[in-house]
């Protein structure tokens, strides 16, 4: 067979990578004709020419966010699924072709809407992957505003009765670089998650309108409506122009619609709805849930049940949508003020791939050639903060290796909130640490060494349990 796939995450670094050269391994192992662009941070890499579209008899798409160029299947057989379905077993995705993959139709009206037909490639995951879309585009801007801030408070901060302060005029206006970074990432997730419904035309409504969002001064509120705003702000402008573009309007009309009337009307329809609806209820959601966490996160009896759920969350599917939720919540922790929940998130992530890895070393009778082979890459991956690095051994005993997962995870987690770990950074793993986004490097690397070992070695005791029994 001749088989094109395109992956993409919403971080677009490590998993983008991993899926493709996933498909690639198993599709040439299988003697298939195959070839896998991927959409990651740097961009398209490895693009597919219509010539290869044309011939190819399936299309893969391994994406967790809204792909690029997805017209470009029209009429083709197409399978779109979880990016973790490919990391776990990319063979059994491509056998599986046959039987899954369906026709994908779309339609444009004359006013440029998009309709899916009744293939339904989009599946019933439309509104994730809104979402995770905004966060692919989000995260390098929360990623950079934390590092720099992280940065000029590690070098230029001094500790007073209030707190670390910075007086340096340099490491002040690294400060600075650092929140533009942050205040950005509230209009590029509002803006990214509307792009995804209706494209280019929801940009401006869902972006201004996010900044709106988050003015206390035009809301007329005691504080911003944050990134529960944000999202909502996103899905708001998303659909009201699709919505929109729906309208039966005069042909000399159509031109301007995409870029005057329609990010008018959007904006300021959506705006109003802010300013005289939505913004006060939001705000005081936001703030409660932030005097909430600031609360648990400061109390040792509520911070230890509060670590334990994010680490299990986490150690629970690696990368799925479980641990997404506990990741986009440490996430928006890190904006709202209270980046010790990150820290939680963040000593459990490397858990998974650190422990597998270590507990083929510690007995490698437990696993099969194959199993120590991934040994080597999960430690690897485990370091750069990539859970699914422990995905081959989840698939192949699931029954001992997701418990030992979750128990290291959340007791990573537990001790990660007892301990005060902060992370301004939305990933994890000894990489955060030696960037310099973690508050004490030395407690962080031992908390996760701590949850490794403890997964690492249970692991092998009920593996020699399997093996006696």
């Amino acid at each position: 067979m001749k088989i094109v796939g395109v992956t993409k995450c919403p971080v677009g670094i490590a998993h983008t990578y991993l899926a493709a050269e996933k498909l690639d391994k198993a599709g040439k192992k299988l003697q298939h004709e195959i070839k896998v662009e991927t959409q990651g941070a740097q961009g398209t890499e490895n693009k597919l020419t219509d010539e290869e579209i044309a011939q190819a008899d399936y299309v893969v798409i391994a994406a967790d966010a809204a792909i690029e160029g997805k017209d470009r299947f029209v009429g083709k057989k197409v399978l779109e699924i979880p990016i973790k379905e490919v990391i776990r077993d990319a063979a059994a995705v491509i056998n599986s072709l046959g039987n899954r993959s369906k026709v994908y139709e779309q339609t444009k009206t004359e006013e440029g809407t998009e309709k899916r037909g009744a293939s339904g490639v989009s599946g019933g995951k439309g509104a994730m992957k809104q979402l995770m879309n905004g966060v692919s585009y989000m995260i390098p801007f929360v990623v950079v505003g934390g590092l720099f801030i992280a940065i000029s408070i590690s070098f230029g901060g001094t500790p007073t009765a209030k707190g670390m302060v910075i007086n340096s005029e340099f490491w002040n206006r690294v400060s600075a670089i650092g929140s533009i970074g942050f205040n950005l990432m509230i209009p590029i997730l509002a803006g990214f998650v509307a792009f995804a419904i209706s494209g280019r035309a929801a940009l401006a409504p869902a972006m201004i309108s996010a900044m709106v969002a988050n003015n206390k001064d035009i809301l007329g509120t005691s504080a911003g409506t944050g990134f529960i705003g944000a999202i909502l702000v996103g899905y708001m402008a998303g659909y009201l122009v699709k919505w929109m573009n729906t309208w039966k309007i005069p042909k000399s009309i159509r031109p301007v619609m995409p870029i005057f009337v329609i990010p008018i009307l959007g904006t300021g329809i959506i705006s109003a709805a802010l300013i005289f609806v939505l913004g006060a209820p939001i705000s005081w959601f936001m703030t409660a849930l932030q005097n909430i966490l600031n609360v648990l996160s400061k109390n040792s009896a509520t911070a230890i049940p509060l670590g334990l759920l994010l680490g299990a969350m986490i150690g629970f599917d690696m990368g799925g949508p479980i641990n997404k939720v506990a990741f986009l919540f440490g996430t928006a922790s890190i904006v709202s003020g209270t980046p010790q929940i990150m820290g939680a998130v963040a000593c459990a992530i490397p858990v998974p791939p650190l422990a597998m890895g270590l507990a083929t070393l510690i007995d490698k009778k437990c696993f099969d050639d194959e199993e120590q082979a991934a040994g080597v890459p999960a430690l690897l991956m485990g370091l750069i903060g990539i859970s699914e690095g422990a995905i081959p051994f989840a698939a192949s005993d699931p029954k001992r290796v997701i418990p030992s997962n979750i128990i290291g995870a959340s007791i990573a987690g537990a001790i990660g909130m007892v301990l005060g770990i902060t992370d301004a950074v939305p990933h994890g793993g000894p990489i955060v640490g030696f960037l310099g986004a973690t508050n004490n490097l030395a407690l962080f690397l031992l908390t996760i060494v701590i949850g490794s070992v403890i997964t690492a070695v249970l692991t092998v005791f009920l593996k020699r349990r399997k093996v006696k029994a």
